[in-house]
């Protein structure tokens, strides 16, 4: 089978030799459950499903980590997805694991910086993450991105003059970008609502995008795990809603990550999805979401 439709580039849906849909760029592991945000423009704002704490259990975590290593993954792998992942104590021995296990997959950390210090910020530079975002949400939606506000965060971490920073405008806002090591650091401060999306619905203080008509390639470039060990359609599935519990592919404590990545519900997605049709998953008809940077 071939997942190729016109106008999709034929790198990111051509099959492999084996039939099977290539491997994503981008996985996300979402290893635990809280977030210590209730943000209006995220689904936490509106569902208390993320103010307590859930490790995913140490067995399914190893086990869906051990099967990418089988499959020599070499793309990207996330620990976060609606939770804030600096809060999971047992990070950076995942982190030393999923190196170890996988060793060309190239971690990232996306955080709100709320609880990260220059000591954190080491041990994960040490512990051979790759990309790490500092997003610095603001209290109101419509505050405007500053610099001044970055600079003031990098102060209280102890890492103003840690790297040789370079500010600069992003997709989302404002940013400070540097290197260490092998590692790239981006701290944004975001323009909320002219950025960011609806999440497929599931925030209500958004407004609802014109129908879109673009191709997403989201299903084909990129693996979306929760806490439950829920494969989901895509980042944006909230499953705690209703509306997008129908979007959970299925259960990893009960199926391979191969076996959801090319079950049929995905082999769908991808083809409508890569002719703009969304007629299985509704919840995309006004989504906005680009793919992020880490994902080129």
């Amino acid at each position: 089978m071939t997942y190729i439709d016109a106008g999709t580039p034929p790198s990111a849906l051509a099959a492999s030799p084996h039939g099977r849909a290539p491997l994503p760029r981008y996985v996300e592991v979402e290893t635990s459950r809280k977030c210590n945000r209730t943000c209006g423009w995220c689904p936490n704002g509106e569902n208390a499903a993320r103010q307590g704490q859930d490790l995913m259990p140490w067995s399914l975590y190893s086990g869906i980590i051990d099967e990418l290593g089988t499959l020599d993954y070499s793309g990207w792998l996330a620990f976060h997805n609606y939770n804030e992942p600096l809060l999971n104590e047992r990070l950076t021995q995942e982190i030393d694991y999923a190196k170890s296990a996988v060793p060309q997959s190239k971690p990232a950390i996306y955080t709100n910086g709320d609880v990260l210090r220059r000591e954190l910020f080491e041990r994960l530079v040490d512990s051979g993450v790759e990309y790490i975002r500092i997003t610095r949400y603001p209290h109101r939606a419509d505050t405007p991105p500053s610099f001044a506000a970055i600079e003031k965060w990098l102060r209280q971490a102890g890492l103003y003059d840690r790297l040789d920073w370079a500010f600069q405008p992003v997709r989302q806002g404002l940013a400070a970008v540097a290197e260490s090591g092998a590692s790239k650091v981006e701290i944004i401060s975001p323009q909320i609502l002219e950025s960011y999306n609806n999440r497929g619905g599931s925030v209500t203080m958004l407004p609802l995008a014109a129908p879109r008509t673009a191709p997403c390639l989201m299903t084909a470039t990129s693996a979306t795990i929760d806490y439950h060990g829920w494969m989901k359609m895509c980042c944006c599935v909230y499953p705690d809603t209703s509306d997008h519990a129908r979007y959970v592919i299925g259960d990893l404590n009960r199926s391979t990550f191969l076996e959801l990545w090319n079950s049929a519900q995905m082999i769908a997605y991808r083809h409508a999805h890569a002719a703009a049709d969304w007629s299985l998953s509704p919840a995309c008809r006004t989504c906005t979401q680009p793919l992020p940077e880490t994902r080129l």
